[in-house]
């Protein structure tokens, strides 16, 4: 327990640092250098995203990053088994795609900051209409050519199993005609999940072969998340 809670505490003092770096990429926003702003925002999420993993005791291995598209709009869907999952992706995909939170994230210190900066969505599940709207919003990010995680498992898994794909989680993807990349993330539940305390172990991550949605019928679209879900667990050893 000593060592998860000094974990969270380096967690929060390494993001107290990170100041320094919202505070170029403002300076990069206001010159409107958008490229050079991209490369760094970039580069400094992927080495904390990194950096973290290694802090906690993960040894990371990851397979199919060749298969990731160089161009378009683009959605990593993914089985959900800890909140290190959205480390995995932001550290080894070599994007920053943004992804749908809680609300209550949006007050989290410095840290809520960078979510807007990788162009996150922060939702309230309890109020239905700003649901749809805060999906609306992640469309129009993958339009704009902002990459986005979607879970569609819903939540976080309780046992490190892959559990049902919800009907209509795909939309945010086949509604902006994205090209849907599976993602099998294997070992973060032992990580962390499983005892609630921080503890050494491998993770895997395979980036699955992509799915452009803007090719699929409407009936290929409906059966999208099942067959997602078939492909993801395929990953598994």
């Amino acid at each position: 327990m000593i060592k998860t809670i000094l974990i969270f505490t380096y967690f929060w003092l390494f993001l107290l640092l990170t100041t320094v770096g919202l505070a170029f990429w403002l300076l990069l926003f206001l010159l409107g250098l958008t490229d050079l702003r991209t490369r760094f925002t970039q580069g400094i999420v992927q080495f904390w995203a990194r950096h973290f993993l290694w802090v906690v005791g993960a040894k990371v291995q990851v397979e199919g990053v060749d298969r990731i598209p160089k161009e378009g709009r683009l959605c990593f869907i993914s089985n959900h088994q800890s909140a290190l999952d959205i480390l995995c992706i932001l550290g080894y995909s070599g994007r920053t795609p943004g992804f749908i939170a809680k609300r209550e994230l949006v007050w989290a210190p410095i840290l809520n900051l960078w979510m807007l900066v990788i162009h996150c969505v922060f939702i309230e599940r309890k109020n239905p209409k700003k649901a749809i709207r805060a999906i609306e919003k992640g469309v129009e990010h993958v339009r704009r050519g902002y990459p986005m995680v979607i879970f569609p498992e819903g939540t976080r898994s309780r046992d490190g199993k892959v559990h049902e794909f919800k009907p209509g989680s795909l939309k945010l993807a086949t509604r902006s005609n994205a090209i849907v990349i599976p993602v099998t993330i294997q070992g973060t539940w032992e990580v962390y999940e499983k005892s609630g305390r921080f503890q050494p172990g491998t993770v895997r991550i395979v980036f699955h072969p992509p799915i452009n949605t803007a090719l699929l019928s409407q009936e290929e679209r409906r059966l999208l998340p099942g067959v997602v879900q078939k492909i993801v667990e395929s990953g598994f050893l």
